[in-house]
């Protein structure tokens, strides 16, 4: 494959993938300026009032421009190798920007009137189809002799191929161990504490009183955590007395790293053993150490084998790959608008 030609593939890629962002983020970010005024506000009827008459202008050119881009990557990805198309694959560009643009105009018209205009954002919006644009005008430019696609696979690239089933296989994982962890959590607090808990992934934000639950059941320790624990010891699933002292030591590392890089990055402090019986500044301890011992033999020997089955016998897997992408997505989309939003989490 030429240099040309993987470059606008590239970009394809990245218009799909903006569009799908754009997406998510239209709704999301509409959702969020109701609960922002609401809480200013207090009234619904004066929240309805600023937002009513133009609000549903900019979130239907958001979701047309990320359809579009959606649409634009999907298309421009299954016809590179025709270059006479190249004059159509610009105009997409160029639409795409300019559907972001008006998006970005009305959204400051509707919602961020009160605050100077967001060029940074606009810009940065502009940057994907720009680059498509560029990689288009490149393919127009490639001498016919180049129209033979050469099987050129970089070394990244050859190894996502050939590795694609393992690595979505360790996604999957990550996200059902981090859902099951979620229900265990919130179960272990509902029996100390005898009441339900907004956990992980999953908020609660409020309009005036009326409190909204949203986002998903799903915590990234336990997801990360257990991905590792399964994959790296599937080795040792037959010597369950190594596998319990070196489980019981990597993990309790993770632990001791993940707290560390909450409280000094991300300025959260997501758990306490400083009451604990044997613990080292409060961010592990003798009984969380010994519990992951005893969930790396759990999860190697009983769990791994039910994941593998049941992501075997998942036929149609190129449905399963894109909802595994999607929710990996809407996780990050949750991480980013966790401070924005001040949610309730307890």
């Amino acid at each position: 494959m030429g240099k040309r030609l993987r470059f606008f593939r590239v970009t394809s890629f990245l218009m799909i993938l903006s569009g799908v962002m754009a997406i998510l983020g239209g709704v999301i970010l509409l959702v969020a300026g109701v609960i922002f005024a609401a809480a200013d506000m207090g009234d619904p009827g004066e929240v309805a009032s600023v937002f009513g008459n133009y609000a549903w202008v900019g979130l239907v050119v958001t979701l047309i421009g990320g359809a579009f881009q959606v649409f634009t990557g999907i298309y421009s990805r299954k016809n590179a190798m025709y270059r006479e198309k190249a004059n159509l694959f610009i105009y997409f560009g160029l639409i795409a920007a300019v559907l972001h643009f008006a998006s970005q105009i009305i959204g400051y018209i509707n919602i961020h009137s009160h605050t100077s205009f967001d060029t940074v954002g606009v810009l940065v919006g502009m940057v994907i189809p720009a680059f498509y644009i560029i990689s288009a005008v490149q393919l127009k430019k490639e001498e016919e002799e180049h129209k033979e696609r050469i099987p050129e696979l970089s070394v990244l690239r050859n190894f996502l191929v050939k590795n694609k089933e393992r690595i979505f296989e360790i996604l999957f994982t990550l996200i059902i161990c981090g859902v099951i962890g979620w229900a265990f959590e919130t179960t272990e607090v509902w029996i100390h504490y005898g009441r339900l808990t907004a956990r992980g992934m999953l908020f609660i934000s409020r309009i005036g009183d009326f409190p909204i639950l949203w986002g998903l059941p799903f915590i990234l320790m336990y997801g990360i955590g257990g991905a590792i624990l399964i994959w790296c010891f599937k080795p040792l699933a037959k010597e369950p007395i190594r596998l319990f002292f070196i489980g019981t030591f990597v993990l309790t590392i993770f632990e001791y790293a993940t707290s560390v890089f909450c409280e000094n990055v991300l300025n959260m402090k997501l758990w306490d053993y400083s009451d604990v019986f044997m613990n080292f500044q409060g961010r592990i301890c003798l009984t969380s150490s010994l519990a992951w011992g005893v969930l790396s033999v759990v999860s190697v020997k009983f769990l791994a084998p039910l994941f593998d089955k049941l992501y075997n016998e998942i036929m149609n897997k190129r449905v399963l790959h894109v909802i595994i992408l999607v929710l990996l997505v809407f996780i990050v989309v949750c991480y980013l608008l966790r401070p924005i939003l001040n949610v309730e989490q307890y």
